[in-house]
């Protein structure tokens, strides 16, 4: 029906032009993941209030609060009491942003292919030199700009390696894991570091970790800004930041893994040392072998 509507693109200028404020009241009612997701549970079928806040996982006054404001815009419809369906409106804006979102996608990834073949040669010669290993940039290290961040945070403190960071942990998994933050690895990102980090021994060149000199461990996990928390619970605003960034597998490979990552930024002739938080990201929380617990580490640096 969209595609035969407008018989030019002055028609459609027109048209937009003369609807302005309604054209961003519905998109200001689209405008949250969390709404984008009530729609797209409710088809084909309706579901009751109680169904719906338990597929989702959210507190019940944020999901009423969505539902009354798509509800009020007409996109979703109230049968009866706690019953709700997407309208017939609802579907189809949700049919057309779809495959308008899948057809920007494979008209991006054919600009990338298109880039990447017309710049292959020029983006080969981007290395660095580490000892006698030459890795690519867009290899082994990776450099990534995170956004600010909103986190819960877990801090505990130690005497012995390993113990602040299985004591935050098992606060943290207490936590997160009953709300199945776990299962969304993508969504709330799990980072740690030390803090403090342990006493350093510059004659011995080791560690000092004793009642005398304890170190700390800090877990963050990340939530969206409408993610309602506890009172008891402490949540942190953190600013984000450039990175050097790669991957290792287990707790014992962390240690070479921090070195690697020294020795590029002091090889680099365009990064300099950081001053931001140093990061562990475990990119999957649900598994228990701390031997095979996916790391992707993030060294702070700067141009």
């Amino acid at each position: 029906m969209g595609e035969k509507l407008f018989s030019s693109k002055d028609s459609l200028k027109m048209f937009i032009l003369e609807s302005l404020n309604d054209l961003a009241c519905l998109f200001k009612n689209l405008d949250h993941p969390t709404r984008l997701e009530i729609l797209a549970r409710l088809i084909p079928d309706e579901m009751e209030f109680g169904d719906l806040q338990k597929a989702m996982d959210i507190p019940k006054t944020s999901l009423a609060n969505h539902l009354i404001q798509l509800t009020e815009s007409g996109l979703v419809e109230k049968l009866d009491r706690g019953v709700y369906r997407i309208s017939f409106d609802g579907e189809d804006i949700m049919n057309s942003s779809a495959k308008s979102f899948l057809d920007m996608k494979v008209r991006e990834q054919e600009r990338l292919e298109t880039l990447r073949l017309r710049y292959e040669s020029i983006i080969s010669k981007y290395t660095y030199t580490i000892g006698e290993q030459k890795m690519e940039n867009t290899d082994k290290y990776r450099i990534v700009k995170l956004p600010p961040l909103r986190v819960v945070s877990f801090h505990e403190m130690g005497i012995f390696f390993g113990d602040p960071e299985t004591k935050a942990f098992s606060k943290l998994e207490s936590w997160a894991k009953p709300k199945g933050m776990f299962s969304e690895p993508d969504k709330h990102k799990l980072f740690g570091f030390n803090n403090p980090n342990p006493k350093h021994d510059k004659e011995k060149l080791n560690f000092i970790v004793n009642e005398e000199n304890p170190y700390g461990y800090e877990f963050w996990i990340t939530i969206d800004d409408d993610f309602e928390v506890e009172r008891d619970v402490t949540v942190k605003e953190v600013p984000g930041g450039l990175f050097v960034v790669t991957s290792c597998t287990g707790v014992d490979a962390l240690g070479e893994t921090w070195k690697d990552l020294y020795s590029w930024i002091k090889d680099s002739k365009k990064y300099k040392f950081g001053k931001h938080q140093c990061l562990e990201h475990n990119t999957d929380p649900t598994i228990t072998d701390a031997s095979k617990f996916p790391f992707d580490v993030y060294f702070p640096i700067t141009e």
